[in-house]
């Protein structure tokens, strides 16, 4: 192995114990990482995503250390802060980066930074780290996160999207590595001028030795009082990107169908003016719930099938949404209402059905139509994971992103993401 990957630093403002693609897929990739002997730490922010409050156990800390999976975890001080307002926003993503800056430039130096570029300003941390330390950074790029602003209005002023696209443009040319999630963001990036050799193909995955196929979970059925329903869940962060309208209006659709009910799990900004439309439509149909990362694996178990939805636009064509591969992973079809990579990977491998996007009466067309072919449901089920045992699991992604990079060794044996757990802060 080179010099260049003896010891990595991962600079996240979102990690375990919070839950959220990120985080999941972060957690996995530390694990991975060290698998193949790469000595990694964890530079990231005192958790409170989703909901903006630092979690109990870690209030009126400034800096702590911890322990995930084995693995060293350096914490920061964070403003706690989320929702919509611009303000209360870019008081948690600075709070974050000014105080990482500071423990990156004078804590350890590593031999490899893999910065998450979300938010934008860890950009000027990995810039910083590389002129004024001379350590190399990995630039991952989960989501073209200034399109979506520009596309759905989330920033009207075109000034402050010129200079973030700047930024990016910066902090892209500068990375020894970039590294993105779909072949259509490779391509997104080779047109804004980044050399194809620089960019690499670290995709969404899933870890099939934690998320696997169970029998149905009783306890679960019970918490939700779901026995004798066919389950349909959608699990993930509520944004307004989701376009979960479409699912509380194929819902009510659906209302008069006693056998057919939706879970919704997971928060985010849009969860609470969905409950309220739910509670507005008397949708019996819906049910809320919270489920830990830990128990994902018993989550599906319920689950008939499961259901992701995004927006119409643009930059949809180029995404896999990551909350896919849990799904299929534990044998789960997935019906998918959006167009772009993810529903061709659906559609060419034949593991669930693919709707157009914020389509209500196209979703429930196809809910019904699952409902009443269970052996169709386990089929496409079966060949989810199929597929994602072969090329979807992170041991096989991580393996062959460090052979495209050139830092590629023989993995000790195979691990999963969740049984070591977390250990409390000290």
């Amino acid at each position: 192995m080179s010099r260049v990957s003896r010891r990595w630093v991962i600079l996240t403002q979102y990690y375990a114990p919070e839950i959220g693609a990120p985080q999941i897929r972060l957690r996995c990739l530390a694990r991975e990482l060290t698998r193949h002997g790469i000595v990694v730490e964890v530079l990231t922010g005192m958790p409170n995503y989703p909901a903006g409050r630092i979690f109990p156990s870690y209030v009126g800390r400034k800096r702590m250390r911890e322990r995930i999976d084995g693995i060293l975890v350096r914490r920061t001080w964070t403003y706690g802060g989320a929702g919509r307002s611009v303000r209360i926003r870019l008081a948690n993503y600075l709070s974050f980066t000014l105080s990482s800056l500071f423990e990156g430039l004078f804590g350890p130096k590593p031999d490899v930074l893999f910065v998450e570029s979300q938010p934008l300003s860890l950009g000027v941390n990995a810039l910083l780290m590389k002129w004024l330390r001379g350590v190399p950074y990995v630039y991952n790029v989960p989501d073209l996160q200034i399109d979506v602003a520009r596309q759905l209005g989330f920033m009207p002023s075109e000034i402050v999207l010129w200079l973030a696209t700047q930024l990016e443009n910066l902090c892209l040319r500068q990375a020894w590595k970039v590294s993105t999630v779909t072949r259509g963001f490779i391509e997104h990036f080779e047109k804004r001028g980044i050399a194809r050799e620089k960019i690499t193909f670290l995709p969404n995955g899933a870890d099939t030795g934690f998320l696997k196929p169970e029998p149905p979970c009783e306890a679960l059925l019970d918490r939700w009082c779901l026995h004798g329903k066919k389950v349909f869940v959608y699990a993930g962060t509520h944004a307004f990107y989701h376009g979960l309208d479409t699912l509380i209006d194929a819902a009510t659709q659906l209302r008069q169908r006693q056998d057919i009910a939706i879970l919704m799990v997971g928060s985010g900004p849009e969860r609470a003016r969905l409950k309220q439309l739910v509670s507005d439509r008397a949708l019996g149909n819906v049910v809320f719930g919270e489920s830990p990362y830990e128990e994902m694996s018993r989550l599906y178990s319920i689950a008939y099938a499961s259901v992701a939805t995004l927006r119409n636009m643009r930059v949809a064509s180029g995404m896999r949404l990551s909350k896919i591969f849990p799904s299929l992973s534990c044998g789960v079809p997935v019906i998918y209402a959006g167009f772009g990579e993810a529903a061709e990977l659906i559609s060419e491998e034949q593991c669930g059905i693919v709707v157009p996007p914020e389509s209500p009466v196209a979703l429930a067309a196809a809910m019904t139509r699952l409902a009443a072919a269970p052996a169709e449901r386990d089929s496409l089920g079966s060949r989810g994971r199929s597929v994602v045992e072969a090329r979807y699991s992170w041991s096989y992604i991580v393996r062959q992103w460090l052979d495209e990079i050139g830092v590629y060794t023989e993995p000790e044996a195979s691990s999963a993401c969740v049984p070591h757990g977390v250990v409390p802060p000290s």
